[in-house]
């Protein structure tokens, strides 16, 4: 792990309760302990391993103590199954928590998330999107205007499912379940940012590949084109492609951009041709972005403005989360 000792203050004081330990609560609660928080881990079945000892100390909660840590937080990191994302949120919220950060997608659908949207204090809702974390991507956040308009776009994500985590059987994933995996919910964060630099789509085509070559329920792939106020976005979502590629490239009257994530690398191409490269090494590292989402999570509130939420790397708001998982359900429909 990383030295995440951080430049501003430490977190220390601050009460995190992170619902949920597998993998991804793992995580949470050992750069959440890094970053110098009283973090505890809920976990949804007891399970060995809960806590890492390579890292800080994170005390583990039960269903009996639970409940009153919920009440005292902070925050709290929900990173439990899909399908319980809207309910867990919710019971942190009824015990009064400070703010909840949920892991991705929000709910199976926007449907499935109504009972949270309309809830008196789902103001205090953030949903995890880790690329706007990114300081490659705060750096393109300022350059998009750049290349004049109107804009051309394409994102990328695309890899191969089966490495993703080699030591287990993806068919045995969430990814693989029709009702809770699936590329548009798994890679919702290349829908979030897109949103993020153009806008809100005003027309959307959408096609979705089932058959391939991996034995899954749910869409192997998914090619997306939208239409906003500035831009023309194309998109290229898939569980099967080697080697990986993931980013974005944008074409303008006045230059491109490009953004290549496994190189954390900006590049800037004037109309001239001339080009400037950036390149942001700290984003390679997962903890160090997991640090920034975190630390703006607690230390900027979702009501705050776009741009002051952007410069911090915080998450998406409720309403942002909602309108995204909107987007997916309405690629589903149309396909």
């Amino acid at each position: 792990m990383s030295d995440l000792s951080p430049v501003s203050a430490p977190l220390d004081g601050r009460r995190v309760v992170v619902r949920g330990s597998g993998s991804i609560g793992q995580r949470h609660a050992r750069v959440l302990a890094m970053l110098g928080a009283d973090v505890a881990t809920w976990p949804v079945r007891p399970r060995a391993g809960a806590s890492d000892s390579s890292g800080p100390a994170v005390h583990i909660l039960d269903d009996a103590s639970g409940p009153a840590a919920l009440a005292a937080a902070d925050l709290v990191v929900v990173a439990t199954d899909t399908a319980r994302h809207v309910r867990d949120t919710i019971e942190a919220l009824d015990a009064g928590t400070g703010r909840i950060l949920v892991e991705k997608p929000l709910a199976p659908t926007a449907a499935a998330a109504q009972p949270l949207a309309s809830h008196p204090r789902a103001r205090d809702v953030w949903v995890a999107a880790p690329l706007r974390a990114h300081a490659g991507f705060r750096h393109l956040l300022t350059l998009v205007d750049v290349v004049g308009r109107p804009a051309s776009a394409h994102v990328r994500c695309q890899s191969w499912l089966p490495d993703w985590r080699p030591e287990r059987d993806y068919r045995a994933s969430y990814s693989a379940r029709a009702d809770e995996g699936g590329v548009l919910r798994d890679l919702v964060h290349e829908l979030d940012y897109a949103e993020v630099l153009f806008g809100r789509p005003s027309t959307l085509a959408a096609h979705l590949d089932h058959a391939g070559p991996l034995d899954i329920e749910a869409e192997q792939a998914a090619t997306l084109l939208w239409q906003t106020a500035t831009a023309t976005v194309t998109c290229r979502l898939d569980y099967i492609t080697r080697p990986p590629t993931r980013g974005i490239t944008i074409h303008g009257p006045e230059g491109s951009l490009e953004w290549d994530l496994p190189t954390a690398t900006v590049t800037h191409l004037d109309a001239t041709g001339r080009a400037t490269t950036r390149s942001f090494p700290a984003d390679l590292d997962r903890d160090t972005i997991m640090a920034t989402q975190a630390r703006a999570a607690l230390e900027v509130t979702p009501g705050a403005a776009p741009a002051q939420r952007h410069t911090a790397g915080a998450p998406a708001t409720l309403a942002e989360g909602l309108a995204t998982l909107g987007l997916c359900d309405h690629a589903r429909a149309i396909s």
